[in-house]
């Protein structure tokens, strides 16, 4: 089922987050949290996208694009915060172009990227449309590399609904059936989960903790326990 979202709403969110006004201030002990399996990902993420035309969807600022601009070949990145967008061609990079448009519609032609990278937006959009719409940019060997919020553990759920100016109206973190919709389109044989017993860390900022808890999740994410944990990332190829 198709599902309406409040552009306007969106927009506003994030150009906020380009004012200053962040909403999430509260939440950044949570992605301290879980920045040890992060920054795995991103440096995956690098290595797979070396010397390759890639899209990102959510660029905001550019932040990640600084560090995708030593390895791609090519790089589109979009948002639709027309303030991070400027932001973000204020950066000058060489061989990315930045546009300020709706994901929903991509603005490339069919199988133009090797790779469509998408940090934590999936979860505020169409899921079906947009994922239609990456397919349709993707080359026929593309890969999306996603990082995403999982919506199934019952606490992290309980704490969204205490904590909602944290988020927009739309956002709906995946659920088991929008792991299934992205198997219509992809292999979904290269995911990491992450975000469950280091959460803990988050209230007491020990980074030895942080470790211990983080390697204790690495076992945990290989049994069905990963449907509880925070977050959901990896490499899924195009059929």
């Amino acid at each position: 089922m198709m599902r309406k979202i409040d552009l306007y709403s969106e927009k506003n969110f994030e150009n906020n987050k380009q004012r200053n006004l962040y909403a999430r201030a509260d939440q950044k002990k949570f992605y301290w949290a879980v920045e040890i399996p992060t920054e795995i990902h991103n440096k995956r993420i690098c290595k797979k996208i070396k010397g390759k035309n890639i899209l990102e969807i959510g660029c905001s600022h550019g932040e990640l694009a600084i560090l995708y601009s030593k390895y791609f070949k090519s790089y589109l990145g979009l948002d639709i915060s027309d303030l991070a967008i400027n932001n973000a061609k204020s950066l000058k990079l060489n061989s990315a172009k930045f546009i300020c448009c709706d994901a929903h519609n991509l603005p490339a032609e069919s199988e133009s990227f090797d790779c469509v990278i998408v940090n934590s937006l999936l979860h505020h959009l169409d899921l079906q449309k947009v994922l239609k719409e990456i397919h349709r940019v993707l080359k026929n060997d593309g890969y999306l590399i996603f990082k995403e919020p999982l919506g199934i553990n019952p606490i992290f759920e309980m704490y969204r609904r205490l904590s909602p100016s944290a988020r927009t109206a739309d956002e709906r973190p995946l659920k088991i059936q929008d792991i299934k919709l992205m198997k219509k389109y992809f292999y979904l044989n290269d995911i990491k989960y992450f975000g469950f017993l280091n959460i803990i860390s988050a209230f007491l900022k020990l980074k030895f903790l942080r470790r211990i808890l983080t390697i204790f999740d690495i076992y945990l994410s290989k049994t069905f326990m990963k449907f509880f944990f925070w977050q959901i990332a990896g490499f899924a190829k195009k059929y």
